[in-house]
């Protein structure tokens, strides 16, 4: 992102402000500043509602979205990963067993979600609803039939952040797939172990 918009991004997130604030704040002409609010409106970044502080044409108030909030500085990864080693460290000697429990439970409630998504009257195989799933999951999936099974290849990690620390969280894209697919699948590639994406396949007799 352009430096001076993200510029207006945090000033903005700090307290709502007008082109007239943001100009004497960032040192920038007030034309050169709206424009840049002319584009992060266009990307849903910024709003803006109508302020009257004196007599004649309203001011705009500028504000973040909730899309703009989701462009600064964010520490999801961490507290996954805090929340998945404290899991095991307190499981009492079983392990990653209550983390991978944990995550099993979210990959099923994430289909079901998908799923109810669906309008009554679309019907999809197996194969297409798992894409569809890992696709708006933000898993970049490619999906082939080979003369073994079912080969899903992720291209993009949603957690990587949290995958490269510790391979548990996999559990939640493999058993997505299993479900769906509805037979156990194996992992042939994983990017904590070195690999640049995430491999499962499946088996003939099993598909």
């Amino acid at each position: 992102m352009d430096g001076t918009r993200l510029s207006i991004l945090n000033s903005l997130q700090r307290r709502s402000a007008t082109v007239d604030q943001l100009s004497t704040e960032l040192g920038m002409a007030a034309a050169a500043v709206r424009r840049h609010l002319e584009i992060l409106q266009r990307d849903r970044l910024v709003t803006f509602e109508p302020v009257r502080r004196k007599p004649g044409r309203p001011e705009h108030l500028y504000a973040l979205t909730e899309e703009g909030q989701e462009m600064m500085p964010k520490r999801y990864n961490l507290l996954l990963q805090r929340l998945l080693h404290t899991l095991t460290i307190s499981a009492n000697g079983n392990g990653d067993a209550p983390a991978k429990q944990l995550l099993t439970l979210v990959a099923r409630s994430m289909i079901e979600e998908h799923r109810a998504r669906l309008p009554d009257d679309e019907e999809l195989d197996r194969i297409a609803l798992l894409r569809r799933i890992l696709e708006d999951e933000q898993f970049s999936p490619s999906i082939e039939e080979t003369p073994d099974g079912v080969r899903v290849t992720l291209h993009n990690c949603p957690y990587r952040g949290v995958a490269t620390h510790s391979g548990v969280i996999c559990t939640l894209d493999r058993e997505l797939i299993a479900e769906v697919l509805e037979t156990p699948v194996s992992s042939t590639a994983r990017i904590n172990q070195g690999h640049p994406l995430c491999t499962y396949d499946t088996t003939p007799q099993q598909v």
